[in-house]
């Protein structure tokens, strides 16, 4: 599952309620109480902010945009004004002392939890994970203040150009030209994983297929991926980079537009050119909106539009800090 990142369009509060809402409703009615249809009044249904921390606090529906994790559905079958979509029980045995209906109800709250510890490779329907690299700095500026020069058509599946209220990440090359993110000059964001200064043959493959647990394995000691250990302390990791502006790379990428794929953030460069080493901090996921390493310097780019990813392969724990709603897994938490 992937949400989109924004404030306009399909990232829009408002439209995401309205989707919680017809969702919920749309799931009830494929589930029979007695061989009818359950149905669910829009009062029943909020969405909003809960504490994963506490037992029994309630939803906050007051909360700030930013912060909705969770809808709450209750059910009910009532013969109250108002909530009798369903009517009430029918009783079988207990007619004999006159009581022949009675009310009954029951509710839960699926939440994002987003304390994500990282990532299991190779889980089947997980996204891939591609060997490119941006600083963590230039991620969450240019999701504050990027361009908007593309649109996903969630109905047709493709890309066009034009905004859509949901600002683009540029994720190679790195550093951004014109930018002030000069660390690492002569190097673009390309990360050897596992098999050294790998070149291109293998980079396309690596892009085209995802980086393999295989090969997780050999440069970071394990096939998955975890930035948090069983204390909630980061973990980090040195990646050296692949030097050169790949051109060739280009066509790779153009195959996996419309598809949403995984990167890495860092934060740090040491040395630069075929020297260069990552610090690889966390993991962030987008959708390929388009690829253009030809012509002016400063129109360049591999251009991702961020979402939140909640599908297979994260791994979450209690004690991880929240990835502010970019990463989770969809959980039942009461």
């Amino acid at each position: 599952m992937t949400v989109r990142q924004g404030t306009g369009g399909s990232g829009a509060l408002s439209t995401v309620k309205e989707l919680a809402t017809s969702y919920a409703q749309q799931f009830s009615q494929m589930n029979d109480t007695l061989g009818a249809a359950t149905l669910i009044e829009s009062g029943d249904i909020q969405t909003g902010w809960l504490n994963l921390n506490s037992a029994s606090e309630p939803i906050d529906t007051n909360a700030i945009p930013g912060d909705y994790n969770g809808v709450y559905v209750m059910a009910r079958r009532s013969s109250a004004e108002g909530a009798n979509l369903n009517g009430p029980v029918p009783l079988f045995f207990s007619g004999i002392f006159g009581h022949y209906m009675t009310d009954s109800s029951a509710s839960a709250v699926a939440v994002l939890d987003d304390r994500v510890t990282g990532f299991q490779t190779g889980a089947p329907g997980a996204a891939n994970l591609l060997p490119f690299t941006v600083s963590q700095t230039a991620y969450y500026s240019e999701l504050a203040g990027g361009g908007d020069s593309y649109a996903w058509d969630d109905t047709t599946q493709t890309v066009s150009n034009g905004a859509d209220g949901i600002r683009e990440i540029r994720l190679y090359p790195y550093p951004l030209s014109g930018s002030t993110f000069s660390q690492g000059d002569g190097n673009f964001g390309v990360l050897n994983i596992g098999t050294g200064n790998q070149g291109v043959s293998v980079e396309r493959n690596q892009i085209i297929d995802g980086v393999p647990p295989s090969d997780f394995q050999i440069e970071i000691g394990t096939s998955d991926p975890t930035f948090y250990d069983d204390a909630g302390n980061p973990i980090t990791y040195d990646i050296t980079g692949s030097p050169g502006l790949e051109v060739t790379l280009e066509s790779s990428i153009e195959h996996l537009q419309g598809q949403v794929v995984g990167f890495f953030l860092h934060n740090g460069v040491t040395l630069s050119g075929a020297n260069a080493t990552y610090t690889i901090t966390d993991l962030r996921f987008g959708r390929v909106m388009d690829i253009r390493l030809t012509g002016n310097p400063n129109q360049r780019g591999f251009f991702i539009q961020p979402v939140t990813y909640a599908g297979a392969g994260v791994k979450i724990d209690p004690d991880a800090p929240s990835t502010g709603g970019m990463v989770g897994l969809l959980i039942l938490a009461r």
